[in-house]
This record gives C-alpha cells, sequence and structure tokens, in this order.
C-alpha cells in the first residue's frame, strides 16, 4: 500500500514547495509553503475520523501557529487545510467530504478519500500545483498506424488500402487518388 504522507511530501516538493512534519498531540501533518500559498495536510485512516475531526484539526494548527502565520502577510489569503484518506468513503461521506471543500471559513480546503496512487493525490493537490495539462489519448490513438490509416480513410477512401503497403507504387496511389471523391479534398486547404 502506497504511503500517502510520503508522496503528499514528494508532490508538493516537486512543485517547488518546502514541507515538513508537525506533530500536533496524536495526528502528524505535513506543513507545507512556498512564495504564494501555504497550508497543513493531514491524512487520515478513513474518512469517518476525517469527518469527525476535520475542524477541530484546523483550529488547532491555526491557533498553534497564529503568530507565524500573522507574519505572512499576503499569503495568508492562501492558506490551505488539505484531508485526504486513502480509504474509500461511502456515498453519504463522499457528499459531507465535498462540504468540506465548499467551508470558506478560515482556510482554503481540499479534501479527499480514495486515494490510493500518485496520481489520485496528484488530482487531489491540484488547486495547489502548478498548472499542467496531461493529454489524454483513447486506446485507439496509441496506435497511430491506424490512426493514420483511419484519416487516410476520410481522406482519399480509394487510396486507403495502397497509401500504406510498401509492395504499391507511389505513382499508384497517386493514381487511386484521382478518383472523384478525393477531388474536392484537392481543392481544399488544411
Amino acid at each position: 500500500m502506497m504511503d500517502l504522507k510520503s508522496s503528499l511530501q514528494v508532490i508538493l516538493q516537486d512543485a517547488g514547495y518546502q514541507t515538513w512534519l508537525v506533530s500536533l498531540d496524536d495526528l502528524e501533518a505535513v506543513g507545507f509553503e512556498d512564495d504564494a500559498a501555504m497550508g497543513f495536510a493531514y491524512v487520515f485512516e478513513d474518512a469517518a475520523t476525517m469527518l469527525m475531526r476535520w475542524r477541530e484539526l484546523e483550529t488547532r494548527l491555526l491557533t498553534r501557529h497564529a503568530l507565524s502565520l500573522q507574519k505572512a502577510g499576503e499569503k495568508t489569503w492562501n492558506i490551505y487545510s488539505v484531508f485526504l484518506s486513502a480509504e474509500l468513503a461511502t456515498p453519504d461521506q463522499s457528499r459531507e467530504v465535498r462540504w468540506i471543500e465548499e467551508d470558506q471559513e478560515r482556510t482554503r480546503k481540499i479534501a479527499g478519500c480514495g486515494l490510493t496512487t500518485t496520481n489520485d493525490v496528484v488530482t487531489a493537490l491540484l488547486p495547489l500545483l502548478p498548472l499542467q495539462y496531461q493529454p489524454s489519448l483513447d486506446s485507439e490513438d496509441f496506435n497511430l498506424t491506424q490512426r493514420l490509416l483511419k484519416r487516410i480513410a476520410n481522406i482519399a477512401p480509394a487510396a486507403k488500402d495502397a497509401a500504406l503497403d510498401n509492395r504499391v507504387l507511389p505513382s499508384e496511389v497517386v493514381r487511386c487518388c484521382d478518383s472523384p471523391s478525393t477531388v474536392a479534398w484537392q481543392d481544399t486547404k488544411i
């Protein structure tokens, strides 16, 4: 099973945050800070514990670090409380976890359950991470030859079978393209 706390720290560090561990009696949180934002992240055993304790933990950490937070200047507008769990939540718990994020009192909040992969953690932390673009290709897009054949079939249906056949001369492929279905294509610009 993935160590959620370690993954959390690595992802935040890779995004340019400084991280450190903060002990809060029976729970250890990950503190994080960069030039624009700061906050604390908690890893819970399950959604029930998260739902029961998130508000109390947020209050305790804000109270304990109030002096430091007051000195943070404009960063105090970007204080985050992150609440995560590897365990799946029930449908009712999932709804309540979403409500945590809607609570805009004191800090901005990120909450997520069922985080079992690094990708899950990255997805949960997207509001804190630099903008990213990760294209997702359909499974048929991975076979580029099939994709090219599909494109040829759209442009020059008569040439589809001959276009990528090494035994067919290029002049024969061109002759296939001279069919009436491809004349309109030759007049258009791509």
